[in-house]
């Protein structure tokens, strides 16, 4: 039963941390720093813990007081000191990686968490393990992707509003911990679990609208800054814009090209998306500092991206510029349309070369 608790407290927080990370659609939060992110929260467990025992330990403050007060507050600041190493590197966008980042750093702090609670409650490892997983858990992630969140909206302030949007964060955030240790200290064992169940899974769907929200702006970014600039043609950008449609979308050109050539354009287009929100970044970044790393940054997305473009091929790109021409073309409005009507039919593929032929045949026509 010990192994199956361990198993529980390590799989299903990393199992919600995958599914977090996968809401990037843009994919502007690097696996590499929310790998760091996540080990971390794990040393700041370390810590934290280290300075709880000290306190409780040699009598400093009473083990109720520093559950429901002391620790939460601590251990919000040990684990947002990554927060000020990341939020300054040029691959930080906005506040959707500040979230990721943050959620994967509570993640981290409460996998290594669970494992010593299983450790001093080993008659009842399983159910402490089912009911951390949903309660505390998410609270430790929900907290700290608060704060990332707060760092990143931060990054575009000047330093007097920075250091008010970020002290904000460290407030809700902290007040969201310390009211949980509060609840799960003065409930009693019968509705506990339900209480902290639903605090548990409220923070995580909060934490995940606000990445859509984030998501959404970033889209408006795009459509904004992505074109000629940046070596992006239109029918380019057009492809771009609608990768929320992405996997529809690959769907034929897999069939067409193999999943090998889908994976390149999904990787090209990807690397466009991001060049396209960065570029806004620099509109809004107030640090010279950032705005010379970031520039730097753009230039070697650019050199990735024409990489990619020549890994795709001429004749995959020629065919994909012309599926998706601009928005101002008429066809884009018939190939919405056509893809809402065979989304469950699997044609699409034919019917885009239909209308690619309807549309030659009109304009040699017009000709």
């Amino acid at each position: 039963m010990a192994l199956i608790a361990y198993a529980i407290a390590a799989l299903i927080p990393l199992l919600v941390l995958y599914i977090i990370y996968s809401l990037d659609l843009y994919r502007t939060g690097t696996f590499r720093y929310t790998l760091l992110s996540f080990l971390w929260g794990s040393l700041a467990f370390l810590l934290a813990s280290s300075i709880n025992r000290y306190l409780i330990g040699n009598g400093v403050l009473e083990r109720l007081t520093v559950v429901q007060f002391t620790a939460p507050i601590m251990e919000e600041l040990l684990k947002a000191l990554v927060l000020i190493y990341l939020v300054r590197r040029p691959k930080f966008t906005y506040f959707v990686d500040g979230a990721i980042y943050g959620f994967a750093i509570g993640i981290g702090f409460a996998i290594f968490e669970n494992f010593e609670y299983i450790n001093t409650a080993s008659a009842a490892a399983l159910g402490t393990a089912i009911g951390r997983v949903i309660s505390t858990n998410l609270i430790h992630a929900t907290a700290s992707a608060i704060i990332g969140i707060a760092f990143g909206l931060a990054r575009f302030h000047r330093t007097a509003g920075r250091g008010l949007v970020i002290a904000l964060g460290f407030v809700i955030g902290m007040a969201l911990h310390i009211g949980f240790n509060n609840l799960v200290t003065r409930v009693e064992s019968g509705p506990l679990l339900l209480y902290a169940g639903a605090v548990g899974i409220a923070g995580l769907l909060l934490i995940a609208w606000a990445i859509r929200r984030g998501l959404t702006e970033e889209k408006v970014w795009i459509e904004e800054t992505l074109g000629e600039a940046d070596r992006v043609t239109t029918g380019e950008a057009a492809v771009v814009h609608r990768l929320n449609d992405l996997e529809l979308i690959l769907a034929p050109l897999a069939q067409r090209f193999g999943p090998h050539k889908a994976s390149q354009i999904e990787a090209f287009l990807t690397l466009q998306a991001r060049l396209g929100i960065m570029r806004k970044t620099l509109d809004k970044l107030q640090d010279e500092k950032t705005i010379t790393a970031v520039q730097t940054e753009m230039d070697t997305v650019r050199e990735e991206m024409d990489a990619a473009r020549q890994e795709v091929g001429t004749y995959a790109m020629m065919y994909l510029r012309s599926i998706f021409p601009a928005d101002d073309s008429p066809l884009w409005s018939s190939l919405e349309n056509s893809i809402s009507e065979n989304k469950s039919s699997g044609k699409l593929w034919g019917t885009l070369e239909s209308q690619m032929s309807e549309r030659k045949a009109t304009e040699s026509s017009q000709a």
